[in-house]
């Protein structure tokens, strides 16, 4: 046991300071204050630093320290050395003996074992808070974490109105245990769960928690920031509603249920702006991406819709799966006037290959612009929560993310978390808690936040960012939310996932749960949102008539960024390479890629596939995104 007893309060109690300083008030802890070797003065907790600090010379060479306070620790050892018998005790929390009281003051002794216990609480919460904190939309019950009670350690309800020392936090100095309970559970246990206490380096950690304890983890968001919130989930709610009705049975792979993921990643843009990025590289699946591609990238609604209408294929090149594999790169103004330019990566038919080449890209861009520090360009990557708990490729990009070939500067990992894979749920997919467990191979923080709480996405994306460009590392964001719809619109979940569904049919969009938050806040109205609603959708119509007009014209060509010097000018004189196969070789290709062993009977749905490209070899079928890759 160290004997951190305390002698007097400082003078000030609700001071300021950074985290874990030691500043020279403690010095009022003066041996000049004894008699006969006990401390005297109130017994608190304020000044453990200064009194251990003392301890620790005392046990290098008891003459370093003043006689009174040698005289002091000596009898204290003596103390603790009969108070080792209560170590046998049923009760493990039993203060120490002190013989008749006339070694040292009962009270002191007291006063450091309880500051040892809520030194312990304060650190259970750093290490399993994210297990008490809502996380989930649907409020599913989750287990409650018994180290997280005050009696655990051996505190009680008469010790809540107690003072004790929190020197080693954020904040205030000295704080009561309700105070500090208070404060340790707006932390940790709202709408943020974070794990960090698995990374080694001590001033890392610090830094979070310095970052996370002195704002109780909350961003503070003005009318503006907040109107821009309630738009951007407006808007992202508006595009499925838009494309649900007027393409109805068309997949879309809708963002319902996650529409926070809007305003995360123009935040995300407008961070890195700030801070000198200039390239942003993109790699996503299909959940949400015709969203992102309208509402984030720049692509315009007309071609979109194009592609769904299917008018002219081979134009808008919007058949079947194709269009959520296509990439698109676009010029971004924040709204603070910076540019910023976006690549978001083609995708291959195994999603989550992305990963590495959205890294690559990224370095490329890095060198290409000499950029020695990591610093000019910015890879985001959106997952989904069992591609990145259950795909290999998962954990080799993280592992390459601090290998001096493959360093970006960080990469930011957004998991779109629907709490199901297709039709499975996570009890089903996993081994983990989470589905980001494979993360804490690295030093890094993983956060995990509520998706229907906009501000507390708002405070995560805005200290991943920070912590990125301060410690040039990956961030994973494991953003819960929910899938409205099945794996595709053509699917029905509530065959797999009835329970479920039943407090999915219950919700209302994001968008709505935020406007009664800012309605009660005040100076947010309904008329408010109702404007914001009702422009957008003009625009969506707007867009709905070009598309579906005769003379629309597609805008393929347009290129922007590094490329568009390629096009026009000097280089227009540069001829059109055929590249091409001729379709007389490629058919017998894929047909002989459709065959199986005579007398094997292949699964069902296989079977459908294989006819399906068989017929694509004979012509009969345009090919698919697949049957392109195989060929």
């Amino acid at each position: 046991m160290s004997p951190s007893a305390t002698a007097l309060a400082p003078a000030a109690f609700d001071q300021p300071k950074p985290l874990a300083s030691h500043d020279d008030r403690n010095s009022a802890a003066s041996p000049d204050r004894q008699s006969s070797g006990i401390v005297s003065g109130p017994v608190d907790s304020s000044n453990l630093s200064y009194v251990e600090s003392l301890y620790t010379q005392y046990q290098a060479n008891p003459f370093d320290v003043e006689p009174a306070w040698r005289d002091y620790f000596q009898k204290l050892d003596l103390a603790m050395a009969q108070g080792t018998e209560r170590t046998k005790s049923s009760n493990p929390f039993a203060p120490p003996s002190v013989g008749d009281g006339s070694v040292v003051s009962p009270a002191i002794l007291d006063a450091t074992i309880l500051q040892e216990r809520v030194d312990r609480l304060i650190r259970n919460y750093r290490i399993m808070g994210h297990f008490a904190a809502k996380l989930d939309p649907l409020g599913q019950p989750r287990e409650e974490v018994r180290d997280l009670d005050p009696t655990s350690v051996g505190l009680t309800d008469s010790d809540m109105q107690r003072q004790f020392s929190t020197l080693s936090s954020a904040g205030k100095d000295v704080r009561t245990l309700a105070e500090i309970l208070e404060w340790l559970r707006n932390t940790y246990c709202r709408s943020i769960g974070v794990q960090f206490m698995h990374i080694d380096e001590v001033q890392v950690r610090e830094w979070l928690m310095q970052r996370m304890e002195s704002t109780e983890n909350r961003i503070q968001l003005d009318r503006d920031q907040q109107l821009r919130i309630l738009k951007r989930l407006s808007d992202a709610a508006d595009f499925e509603e838009f494309i649900l009705k007027k393409f109805q049975g068309a997949k879309s792979f809708s963002l319902e249920g996650a529409e926070t993921l809007i305003p995360l990643l123009e935040m995300a843009i407008d961070k890195a702006a700030d801070a000198g990025v200039q390239e942003i590289v993109l790699g996503m699946a299909h959940r949400g991406r015709l969203n992102v591609l309208c509402n984030i990238m720049g692509k315009t609604a007309r071609a979109i819709f194009r592609e769904f209408a299917d008018l002219d294929p081979e134009l808008s090149m919007g058949r079947g799966d194709v269009k959520y594999h296509l990439g698109y790169s676009h010029d971004y103004y924040t709204r603070s006037g910076k540019k910023v330019h976006l690549s978001l990566c083609f995708n291959p038919s195994h999603l989550e290959f992305v990963n590495p080449v959205a890294m690559g890209r990224t370095r490329a861009k890095q060198d290409r612009a000499n950029d020695t520090t990591n610093s000019s360009g910015l890879c985001l990557l959106i997952h989904g929560d069992a591609a990145f708990a259950g795909e290999g490729i998962i954990q080799e990009t993280l592992n390459m993310s601090q290998l001096p070939a493959s360093q970006v500067g960080g990469t930011i990992h957004v998991i779109v978390n629907n709490q199901v894979g297709f039709t499975t749920g996570p009890g089903q997919a996993r081994s983990t808690t989470y589905a980001t467990d494979v993360a804490k191979m690295l030093q890094i923080p993983i956060f995990h936040v509520n998706g229907e709480d906009p501000e507390a996405v708002a405070q995560v994306i805005t200290l991943a960012m920070d912590f990125r460009q301060t410690f040039k590392r990956d961030v994973v964001i494991d953003m819960y939310c929910y899938r409205r719809r099945g794996h595709n619109e053509q699917d029905e979940p509530r065959f797999t996932q009835p329970h479920m569904y039943r407090f999915i049919d219950a919700r209302q969009p994001v968008r709505d749960s935020y406007l009664k938050h800012l309605q009660a806040m005040g100076g947010v109205t309904q008329a408010d949102a109702d404007a914001i609603k009702a422009i957008h959708w003009q625009q969506l119509e707007s867009e709905y008539r070009v598309a579906t007009g005769p003379n629309f014209q597609a805008n393929w060509s347009k290129i922007e960024g590094y490329w568009a010097t390629y096009q026009g000018g000097a280089d227009e004189s540069v001829p059109d390479v055929e590249t091409g196969v001729p379709i007389e070789k490629l058919a017998p290709l894929l047909e002989v890629q459709t065959r199986f062993p005579q007398g094997f009977q292949p699964h069902p749905k296989l079977e459908k596939i294989l006819m399906t490209r068989a017929e694509m070899a004979r012509g009969g079928k345009p090919l698919d995104w697949a049957a392109g890759e195989a060929l």
